[in-house]
């Protein structure tokens, strides 16, 4: 009798093993997603100065900037071009003023920087503004321009504004970088 109790017990243990076995396989599964790769974009900025409405010629390095005349309390406005020509990233882009030279001070001098359609005439984004000293000192101001890479290149508007504090003859020569970098 022990020995059918026995036997009648492992059967049931086979049986059991067998069904778990068997419903395990039909419960499960598995896939395998293999080579993946995942790379940054890009950032390859350049600029332009073409009074196109569509940018012009685009250009790697530095291109020439503007002169002109301002009398105190006067501001005189130019247009440029910046793009992303290497791919579809989002990146913030600084701006500096770098080799600040002449007779007129740096605290005296406002620039702004105004996102504008590619008219030139309808601003699109917040105007950011700083004396050239406060430009000139970049790691305080943060990423100051957003440039939109969903239309491929951005043009904005350069004011330049003397104080009209100034009381004395003179000259301003400088110098604007402009740095991209990705964003989340």
């Amino acid at each position: 009798m022990k020995l059918r109790i026995l036997l009648s017990a492992f059967i049931i243990c086979v049986v059991a093993a067998t069904a778990f076995v068997a419903t395990r396989a039909t419960l499960s599964d598995q896939v395998t997603l293999a080579a993946s790769t995942f790379s940054t974009g890009t950032v390859n900025l350049q600029i332009s100065s073409s009074q196109t409405t569509s940018g012009g010629t685009f250009h790697d390095t530095s291109i020439t900037g503007f002169t002109g005349s301002v009398l105190p309390g006067q501001t005189t406005s130019e247009l440029l071009w910046l793009k992303n020509s290497s791919s579809d990233t989002d990146f913030a882009l600084a701006a500096q003023s770098a080799s600040i030279s002449g007779e007129i001070s740096p605290t005296d001098v406002t620039v702004t920087f105004t996102p504008v359609d590619n008219n030139g005439t309808t601003n699109t984004g917040t105007p950011s503004a700083h004396t050239l000293a406060d430009w000139n000192s970049a790691s305080s101001l943060n990423p100051t321009l957003i440039h939109n890479v969903n239309s491929g290149r951005q043009r904005y508007k350069m004011d330049v504004a003397l104080s009209s504090s100034v009381t004395t003859s003179g000259s301003i020569n400088f110098d604007f970088i402009f740095t991209g970098t990705q964003t989340p």
